[in-house]
């Protein structure tokens, strides 16, 4: 027996009662807490994961059997015949000699000319396509290459909605001693637009009054597309031979008799459908 008068320390240690053994019981308390807390968690995270393992093959059966019908390839195609509206014009300015300096005069003041022919006409518009300077070589059976002269070249590319003026100006500029390389009719990026918007509605509206029809045909009331997709091809240009377009460069030559022509715009649309499925009787 204990008297009263002794600390409280003294009474803590004669009943056998430890802080120090308390806190460490607290503590382990604690750890057990937490470790029994993370296993909670990972067991729900298990558990969600196994869940999910068994509702995405549902829900991806489910899709299929959705889904399931008899499924047919449809195409529809239609074109419209446009006149070649636009006109391109390949042309080079060539010289070669000993002298570089007298060379490049020689192309400026010629291009020059061009441009300023060409300025006066409305609707054309002239680019330069490519420009170069480059030495020319003799090769000896021996000794090392040896340049004997320079050459240059200067391209440019002339395009014009004007069909009818493009004879006039195309037989000045051979005049000025520029080399016709090519030339060619197509339709303007701009017609061309407004011909696939409106032929690929029209497209769209065959694709489905086929589908309307394979329907009926089969029995089906109803249909779904599942894939759509157009195709536009584009109608190649009309080429004028470079021999036939040079004549002009005679000196009593006429000016040259130029055909446009017309091209043809051709939209495609692919498609895939989907009937219901249909038990059909056996006639027997």
């Amino acid at each position: 027996m204990i008297p009263d008068h002794y600390p409280d320390q003294t009474r803590l240690a004669a009943s056998g009662f430890s802080p120090g053994a308390a806190t460490c019981s607290g503590f382990a308390a604690g750890q057990l807490a937490y470790g029994l807390g993370g296993f909670h968690n990972k067991l729900m995270h298990y558990l969600l994961t196994l869940s999910l393992l068994f509702l995405v093959p549902a829900s991806i059966q489910a899709e299929e059997s959705r889904q399931a019908g008899t499924r047919i390839a449809l195409s529809a195609s239609v074109e419209a015949v446009l006149p070649n509206d636009e006109v391109v014009v390949s042309f080079r300015v060539e010289k070669q000699g000993t002298d570089a300096g007298e060379i490049r005069q020689y192309v400026n003041r010629v291009t020059s000319r061009i441009q300023k022919r060409l300025e006066s006409e409305s609707g054309v518009k002239l680019v330069t396509t490519g420009r170069y300077l480059r030495p020319v070589w003799k090769y000896p059976k021996h000794g090392e290459r040896v340049r004997v002269g320079w050459q240059m070249l200067q391209t440019g590319q002339i395009t014009s909605q004007r069909l009818d003026e493009v004879a006039g100006w195309l037989a000045d500029i051979e005049e000025m001693e520029a080399q016709l390389s090519g030339l060619q009719f197509r339709i303007s990026s701009t017609a061309m637009a407004e011909a696939q918007e409106s032929q690929r509605l029209l497209a769209l509206k065959k694709f489905r009054q086929k589908a309307v029809l394979m329907a009926s045909g089969l029995g089906a009331e109803s249909f779904r597309i599942l894939r759509l997709n157009t195709d536009s091809r584009l109608p190649q240009p009309v080429m004028q031979h470079r021999e036939m377009a040079m004549m002009a460069s005679a000196p009593d030559a006429e000016p040259p008799a130029l055909s446009a022509g017309e091209g043809v715009v051709r939209v495609t649309v692919n498609g895939e459908i989907e009937l219901p499925f249909i038990d059909y009787p056996v006639d027997r």
